[in-house]
């Protein structure tokens, strides 16, 4: 772990978090497609109740708010928003690193 002035960072387990946090991302993704296919596949008589009944099912299950999808599209939404903040903190670390590197190399060729 690098300790830099007031935090302390390891690149390692930040990348295993990032990689953990896409694979949540992507299973999220997944459920979300998956919920557009959603069907009560037990209301099988033809009548207008049990097709009511269906098509209200399928609503809910798509609906803008609450529903299963919306659930895993904001879901996935907040995973993007933080793999991306995860994945800017590793790439200002690792330019840092470089620069400390070069700079010291700097300092002992001047030395």
């Amino acid at each position: 772990m690098v300790h830099m002035t007031g935090f302390g960072l390891d690149p390692d387990a930040l990348r295993g978090a990032i990689a953990k946090l896409k694979d949540i991302h992507e299973k999220a993704d997944k459920l979300g497609r998956e919920a557009m296919q959603l069907k009560p596949g037990e209301l099988t008589a033809g009548d207008k109740v049990t097709n009511d009944a269906r098509l209200a099912i399928q609503e809910r299950a798509m609906a803008d708010s609450g529903s299963a999808r919306a659930v895993a599209r904001e879901l996935t939404e907040k995973l993007k928003e933080k793999i991306e903040a995860y994945e800017a903190t590793l790439r200002e670390y690792e330019a840092a690193e470089h620069n400390a590197t070069i700079d010291a190399g700097r300092v002992d060729r001047q030395a």
